[in-house]
């Protein structure tokens, strides 16, 4: 009963706990390794000025992309919702309440959804 015997038993048994958990989960892996995207900015220096000159432009102006839940008139009951509920689980059959608290989230969703709106026009162009 010490307790640095206790600490070194449990980093003695570490490595097969590791081990044994490895093995119990590889049956479950199906495929390939997937590879890490790239952290380069596909942006040109010129193009990524222009994005965000835009986007300011847009954020100024308090444009509001449509289809995004952030006009009242898409929202249950024309009013900005308090929760959003999240399925989870295996069969989603667990629900979890997430507050949108609407000074943070309102904000940051709004914000989010002008930005992808700025960027699906710039890729329209691309193409």
């Amino acid at each position: 009963g010490h307790p640095a015997d206790k600490e070194d038993d449990v980093n003695e048994q570490l490595p097969d706990i590791i081990e044994s958990v490895n093995d119990q989960q590889w049956q479950h892996v199906h495929h390939e390794a997937i590879k890490v995207p790239s952290h380069n900015n596909t942006f040109g220096t010129d193009e990524e000025t222009q994005f965000f000159a835009v986007l300011a432009e847009v954020v100024a102006k308090r444009i509001t992309p449509a289809h995004c839940q952030l006009k009242p008139d898409e929202w249950e009951g024309n009013q900005y919702p308090a929760f959003e509920t999240i399925r989870a689980g295996r069969r989603g059959m667990k629900k979890l309440q997430v507050s949108l608290a609407e000074p943070i989230w309102f904000h940051r969703a709004t914000l989010w959804c002008q930005a992808l709106l700025v960027l699906t026009m710039f890729l329209a162009d691309r193409d």
